[in-house]
């Protein structure tokens, strides 16, 4: 047993399943898979239903302990231990300390390190991605000290790379509202951490001066003088939409894609002209005139959404590749969410808690619940971009 500091938000230290109000339950649309202990207990369950569920339902798969077999869907694509109420027999019947270890923790996960535990949700909840985008101090930290064993191969924690994550989390606090101003200010502190590697007390000082750049309206006015480039915003946003479109029947697929099929009718308006700039325009019209005015009398909405991407994503975890490339992906997932919602706004004329909220989760759960999404994101980054990772920068235009 060893001595850890546990960290999380407060949205994930407060969250409570929303049970059968959910909006899009977790318990359809996906394989489930159940642990060899779990499947046992269900298998000789004294609980006569859920015995007959497991022996009709469960197909088994042995490929580990913890993959030892999938439930099969009903004619509705749901779990066959789900009721008409939208809720687990298995909780109703046998107690939650019945539940398998996927079932009983999603939509919990944690990073663990040799000395500390970072907590957190993922937002493919669409409860989790309410509780953050709704609250003001959603992304408040709350920390305690406990004891807990830590495994040899845990991974130690990177004190250089821990301060840029938590400047740059400042740094999109202090942009509230204007979340390009954020990005663009976590770019810049990146570089200025990439050429003088090490050196703590610079990297203090030019932090500071960032956010004294951001309060003064300095950094406001380089955003506001950034080159846009249409054909790259263009191209990478159908690039990105082409891997919603090629995806599978699964869960929340048919959201995200209602949203995708809005921003297609707008970026293809201008097609017969040749014109990809009328389309991109109007996409911006509709953010700047509709969505930022909404978003400045809602400033958490935004900010913590990316607040949230640099504590989940631990930003800048430059292991496998440079800060740069994932502060790129960021930046490019942000300004599709963006273009989703003003191409909502375009087409339907509104904006909402609804609509960012149904974007947000439903992305997360189509994008982030498997390593080939990601990879295939920084393949069209790559061929897009312009000579290097700053040509992320035409993104906040």
């Amino acid at each position: 047993m060893k001595v850890i500091t546990v960290n999380e938000p407060k949205f994930v230290a407060e969250f409570q399943c929303a049970g059968s109000q959910c909006i899009d339950h977790c318990c359809q649309g996906w394989n489930i898979v159940f642990d060899k202990k779990s499947v046992n207990k269900y298998l000789k369950s004294p609980v006569i239903e859920i015995k007959n569920i497991a022996a009709d339902s469960m197909v088994l798969l042995k490929k580990s302990h913890v993959h030892w077999a999938r439930v099969k869907f009903n004619e509705n694509r749901v779990c066959s231990f789900m009721d008409e109420d939208k809720l687990c027999k298995v909780h109703a019947l046998m107690g939650p300390a019945a539940l398998s270890p996927t079932c009983a923790s999603y939509p919990r996960s944690s990073q663990r390190f040799k000395s500390e535990e970072n907590k957190t949700l993922t937002l493919s909840c669409p409860e989790a991605t309410r509780a953050l985008l709704t609250a003001d101090d959603a992304m408040q930290m709350i920390s305690h000290v406990t004891t807990a064993k830590v495994a040899d191969k845990a991974r130690i924690v990177n004190q250089h790379d821990k301060l840029l994550n938590l400047m740059s989390m400042h740094l999109v606090n202090a942009s509230q509202a204007q979340t390009q101003q954020g990005l663009y200010a976590i770019a810049s502190l990146l570089l200025f951490a990439e050429k003088h590697p090490q050196q703590v007390e610079d990297i203090e000082a030019y932090f500071n001066g960032l956010m004294h750049s951001i309060e003064s309206g300095e950094i406001s006015q380089h955003v506001a003088n950034l080159e846009c480039d249409n054909q790259l915003q263009w191209s990478l946003l159908l690039r990105l939409q082409s891997y919603l479109g090629s995806r599978k029947s699964t869960r929340s697929l048919g959201r995200i894609n209602w949203y995708v099929a809005r921003l297609l009718q707008v970026q293809t308006s201008g097609l017969e002209n040749n014109n990809v700039a009328a389309s991109m325009e109007r996409l911006a019209q509709a953010w700047s005139s509709t969505a930022q005015p909404w978003l400045n009398e809602r400033p958490h909405v935004m900010r913590n959404y990316i607040m949230y991407r640099l504590y989940n994503d631990q930003l800048p975890d430059a292991r496998k590749r440079s800060a740069m490339s994932w502060l790129y992906l960021l930046t490019a997932e942000w300004f599709l969410i963006k273009s989703l919602i003003a191409a909502a706004i375009e087409i339907d004329g509104e904006i909402s808690e609804k609509i960012i909220i149904d974007i947000i989760y439903s992305f997360h759960a189509v994008t982030k619940h498997n390593a080939i999404t990601t990879e295939f994101f920084f393949e069209q980054i790559e061929k897009v971009k312009v000579n290097d990772d700053l040509s992320l920068l035409y993104l906040l235009a």
